[in-house]
């Protein structure tokens, strides 16, 4: 079994624990009171008495309920940093049925990590770098891959540092990742000086490849699908009092990821998103809302494309969760990304 289990056994332990004492210290502290406590003679006194007693009771409740609040979320935040910034390796294997050719590459990036990929290049002149979510590795952006070549493009899809067979002595959930995509950028021009680049990603690979944009006009067009939040700054305000703690809970990880890693927190996403104009990107999200906090699209697809400017375009599908749209709608996204770098590209059909 995961730690994750074991972790949860533990919380809920606590729990049980922790409110066992409270409610044996109220019942022994009401029992020895009990005798002491004079009651008001007068109707009003005694609504007055009570009233008094149930608004402290709730307000026990209330400083009892956010104390554990902030309690597991510092937990559940620190789990998260230790585990999610743990390398994530997995051999990766050419699968029978690709589909398309490719050459398996490595190159390095400034701080000596080396990435492992697969390269395929064009046939139109331009080249598409694929990033896949978090912890996975450059099997998972197969399919957008052999869309993308079937219509001439080339590939270079590769494991994120510290995943799949790249190394990295920690993941840093898209942090330092940027320095990898201006080392793909760099390996694509070793073949060919004059290739386009574009790029695409999933999850935290859209995060990461958006980011690059920003840095690296090299990119000269972006599709991003499952953006969600850089630092905690690119949260949106929030709705309600859970998604209020949520988004606190954020600030709390990213304080957590700078003590952990010992590195230097990225300017938010939000603050780097006009740097992308004028070259085109979308922002593709899920329609279908998460719990407390809304769907993609209300959270970050429409809030980033007004940031970046009206170089950008949105596309929310409405029966899509968090980048499943190549299995909902694979025909429409296929033609949607494929017209997207075509229009950014000049390619003509």
């Amino acid at each position: 079994m995961s730690i994750y289990f074991y972790w949860m056994i533990g919380e809920v332990v606590f729990i049980i624990l922790l409110f066992s004492f409270l409610i044996f210290k109220l019942w022994q502290s009401a029992k020895n009171k009990k005798g002491n406590i004079v009651l008001p003679e007068t109707l009003s006194g005694k609504v007055i008495y009570y009233t008094k007693y149930i608004l402290r009771l709730l307000g026990f409740g209330v400083g009892i309920l956010l104390a554990l609040s902030i309690f597991v979320a510092f937990e559940r935040n620190l789990l998260s940093v230790f585990m999610e910034t743990a390398p994530a390796p997995s051999e990766v294997t050419i699968p029978p049925d690709l589909g398309f050719d490719v050459t398996e590459v490595t190159f390095g990036s400034e701080d000596n990590v080396t990435l492992a990929g697969w390269h395929t290049p064009s046939q139109n002149g331009a080249t598409v770098i694929l990033l896949h979510g978090y912890g996975g590795n450059r099997t998972g952006m197969i399919w957008h891959a052999q869309q993308l070549t079937d219509a001439g493009y080339g590939v270079l899809m590769y494991d994120e540092r510290a995943s799949g067979e790249s190394t990295g002595e920690y993941r840093s959930y898209g942090w330092e990742d940027t320095r990898d995509v201006q080392a793909a950028i760099q390996f694509i021009h070793s073949q060919n000086p004059d290739e386009v680049i574009g790029a695409a990603g999933c999850s935290t690979g859209a995060s990461i490849v958006v980011y690059s944009a920003a840095l690296f006009p090299e990119i000269e067009a972006t599709w991003g699908d499952g953006n969600s939040s850089v630092r905690a700054q690119d949260m949106p305000t929030p709705t309600n009092p859970l998604m209020a703690l949520l988004i606190g809970g954020n600030y709390m990880l990213d304080w957590m990821y700078v003590v952990k890693l010992g590195i230097e927190a990225p300017a938010p996403l939000s603050d780097v998103l006009p740097d992308i104009a004028p070259r085109p990107v979308m922002f593709v999200g899920g329609g279908t809302p998460f719990p407390i906090l809304g769907s993609e699209g209300e959270l970050f697809t429409h809030r980033f494309a007004e940031i970046a400017g009206s170089n950008a375009q949105t596309w929310v599908i409405p029966e899509a969760t968090h980048c499943d749209g190549p299995f909902l709608i694979p025909e429409e996204y296929s033609q949607r990304m494929i017209e997207f770098f075509d229009a950014a590209f000049g390619v003509i059909r």
